[in-house]
């Protein structure tokens, strides 16, 4: 009888250990799952949606690594632009490719943001009024991950299916000097003056963000939105965005005028 009960005994306070180890582990672990998370973290460009493939994650996580956002003082009117652009790499030097419509003055009046630091402009390269682009020189952004040129665009006969109408673009960029946001999109048309149109989001201060295919490559820059007049005046279709393709870039020029 007494070993018996000292069975039982032993037996329950296992069991109770055993119980209390459980309601302890329980315990913590529901304490660690309602410990406070940080906006860093969700904010964190590697933060992106688990259920998009590989692929398009890829593209997505290219696009923010190197977004940037262009503040330009213009001295003529005091007037500060705000517009998007890509931070690349090419001919060991790095670069900031933007909308040349959305840059005035000096190169010593712009700033590049990232993270709300800002970084030198180092010289303009090369400005494009016409194909509405420029290039500033920059020093090395170590917060970000520049696209390489010539290795993450696309080459000769790749541009066909990069092109190709209904294909999913995603761009990163900073409209209503916001963001960074970033946007996907599908292309709708191209045209024989080489504009690429693209349904997506933007609005003023998204000129100038680069535009990635699926397959994460570089294939342009915003320039503008779409204007349209109606029975009630003239419209923004803020859906509606004119894409120019990265090979109106002259990248030999920018190679033999950066220092």
């Amino acid at each position: 009888m007494l070993k018996e009960a000292l069975r039982k005994g032993i037996t329950l306070s296992y069991l109770a250990i055993f119980v209390t180890a459980a309601i302890l582990g329980a315990y913590k672990s529901a304490q660690k799952s309602l410990e406070a998370f940080t906006a860093t973290e969700i904010k964190s460009v590697s933060n992106i949606a688990r259920h998009l493939p590989r692929t398009e994650s890829s593209a997505i996580l290219r696009s923010r690594q190197s977004a940037v956002q262009v503040m330009s003082l213009d001295m003529t009117d005091g007037g500060i632009s705000s517009s998007s652009g890509t931070y690349l790499t090419f001919d060991q030097k790095y670069f900031v490719l933007t909308t040349a419509h959305g840059v005035g003055g000096h190169c010593i009046f712009t700033q590049i943001v990232v993270n709300d630091n800002l970084y030198d402009c180092t010289g303009y390269v090369l400005q494009d009024s016409q194909t509405d682009y420029i290039v500033i020189q920059v020093d090395r952004i170590p917060e970000l991950v520049p696209v390489r040129i010539p290795a993450d665009i696309p080459h000769r006969k790749e541009w066909i299916p990069e092109l190709a109408t209904q294909n999913t673009i995603f761009y990163t960029g900073f409209p209503n000097q916001g963001g960074p946001y970033t946007f996907d999109g599908r292309i709708v048309g191209y045209e024989e003056s080489e504009a690429l149109f693209v349904d997506s989001y933007g609005w003023s201060g998204s000129s100038g963000a680069g535009v990635f295919s699926r397959n994460g490559k570089l294939i342009g820059w915003i320039r503008a939105l779409e204007i349209g007049d109606t029975y009630f005046g003239t419209q923004v279709l803020e859906n509606f965005i004119w894409v120019i393709p990265l090979f109106k870039v002259d990248w030999p020029a920018i190679k033999a005028l950066a220092d």
